[in-house]
């Protein structure tokens, strides 16, 4: 909210603060919490991309629930487009800070694994629209000055 304040005490007739402000209560996560909170995402949408197999017998059953308790997923530059290979090049553009990149790996997943990592994918975007509207602002400014 203070940076929105400051920005709008510069520039109060860009219609940037007004979007900023819309921001300024709930606040944006840092990239910094955003790579924070990705490993509990991952784990989710990698669940999601794994269906319960209802045919499967006691066996196979008791391997998923021994599965769940150990969270295994790639990581890196992973080849691919499965689910796991995208949700790891995922992480990897958010750990480079290309917020587009991450998206666009997300924005290639499958529904069900979107609707797991949705809240996340949220809070990305909202930072990457404050980071263009501050930028924006900030441009303007220059050129007025």
């Amino acid at each position: 909210a203070a940076e929105a304040e400051t920005f709008a005490a510069i520039a109060p007739d860009a219609p940037e603060v007004a979007a900023l402000r819309q921001y300024a209560d709930q606040g944006v996560a840092t990239e910094t919490d955003l790579v924070a909170s990705f490993p509990q995402a991952a784990d989710a949408m990698i669940a999601a991309s794994e269906p319960e197999n209802p045919n499967a017998g006691v066996l196979q059953r008791l391997l998923d629930s021994a599965q769940s308790v150990v969270k295994v997923r790639p990581v890196g530059s992973v080849a691919g487009d499965e689910p796991g290979a995208r949700i790891a090049r995922m992480e990897v553009a958010l750990k480079d800070g290309d917020l587009q990149k991450a998206m666009a790996e997300y924005d290639g997943l499958p529904d069900t694994v979107k609707q797991a990592g949705a809240a996340l994918a949220d809070r990305i975007k909202a930072r990457i629209e404050v980071t263009k509207l501050v930028d924006q602002l900030v441009a303007n400014a220059m050129k007025s000055a």
